[in-house]
């Protein structure tokens, strides 16, 4: 019952957001995107509610250093690939010890896997809509 009753905190959270954002299509979307792999990593993760209330601040902690780390790449004409994987992995590795206090070890590995599981299936969708206007942008640059 609690997981049900976080869960559904978690999307009205979400939904509330997106909300705010209906002026931006852009926003509106990421913000409808956010709240899916909010969704999506709280089934995979079977979360307390008091594991909620702790894991929650810290993820959202963790999404934007990995934002900024991802912003940092793209504005970085000369980039090297392997040293953007590295400065990933070194976000992920600050971390670490931060989910696994939280949620453990076997959770926290879930947590990670369940992150790239997600992007996976987002691609999917995209890939699939009926509208690409995302990917054929860039397919025609």
């Amino acid at each position: 019952m609690k997981k049900i009753v976080t869960l559904t905190m978690i999307v009205l959270f979400g939904l509330s957001s997106m909300l705010y954002a209906q002026d931006q299509p852009d926003t509106k979307e990421q913000e409808k995107i956010r709240a899916l792999e909010i969704a999506f990593i709280s089934r995979k993760l079977n979360l307390t509610e008091n594991e909620a209330q702790r894991f929650w601040p810290i993820y959202n902690e963790y999404k934007r250093d990995v934002r900024q780390v991802m912003l940092t790449q793209r504005n970085n004409p000369k980039r090297d690939v392997i040293d953007d994987e590295q400065m990933l992995v070194d976000v992920r590795k600050r971390y670490k010890e931060r989910f696994v206090g939280v949620i453990g070890q076997p959770r926290m590995n879930k947590f990670f896997e369940a992150e790239r599981e997600f992007r996976g299936v987002l691609l999917n969708q995209l890939k699939n809509r009926p509208n690409k206007p995302v990917l054929q942008r860039r397919n025609s640059k």
